[in-house]
């Protein structure tokens, strides 16, 4: 996230959690340099909090769907042991050839395998369990992405939304006429608080747990 838009609360939690890594300090300044939308890197905190869940997780298969420049990507990549696999699924052809550009001379990222097109296309023809997932997309698809995605996915396995808070009334400062209606982000929230075998913390992202049977 760019300074200019830090408030006192972000910037002491950044203050007193652990150092950025170089190689994200370096994808901020090239992302901010190269493309027009930098605001939605995923930012120091998140990609902390990415880091550990992934690293308590220890996933086999790990799935994004979203990427961008790939702030999120390398926080899970950095963490993954090397007989897991990782699954990158980016729509913006544009935004994808620049991502595989930064990170092209990093050998971590190496083991990435990125598919460009429509997270709803591609992942049937991925055919793979994952038991970690991350959808940072089209909001207005997350019912379908979690339709899609849940029954595939292993038991005690993560799927993580991004995004779920209502702007306008929840975030009010930050609104915009983009942004889903409230009675969309309340119809979401009733079902991952409702949906069977699905228990899960209220927050601004919904992290969503497949129970064990």
């Amino acid at each position: 996230m760019h300074p200019d838009w830090q408030n006192k609360i972000h910037q002491y939690c950044e203050k007193y959690s652990s150092k950025e890594p170089d190689f994200l300090q370096n994808l901020t300044a090239f992302t901010w340099r190269n493309t027009i939308n930098a605001r939605q890197l995923s930012g120091h905190l998140q990609g902390q909090l990415l880091s550990t869940l992934v690293t308590l997780k220890n996933p086999n298969c790990l799935l994004e769907i979203g990427s961008f420049t790939g702030n999120s990507t390398a926080c899970f990549a950095s963490k993954l042991n090397s007989n897991s696999t990782i699954h990158v699924i980016e729509a913006d052809a544009e935004i994808l050839h620049k991502a595989k550009l930064f990170w092209n001379d990093y050998d971590f990222m190496q083991k990435i395998n990125w598919h460009l097109g429509e997270g709803l296309s591609i992942f049937p023809e991925l055919n793979i369990e994952p038991d970690f997932v991350f959808v940072d997309a089209d909001k207005k698809n997350y019912f379908n992405y979690f339709n899609l995605i849940f029954p595939k996915l292993k038991p005690g396995g993560l799927i993580i939304f991004d995004n779920t808070l209502w702007p306008v009334r929840d975030c009010p400062s930050f609104a915009s006429p983009r942004h889903s209606s409230a009675e969309d982000w309340d119809c979401w929230s009733w079902l991952v608080g409702h949906f069977p075998r699905v228990p899960t913390p209220g927050s601004a992202r919904s992290v969503l747990s497949k129970k064990r049977r």
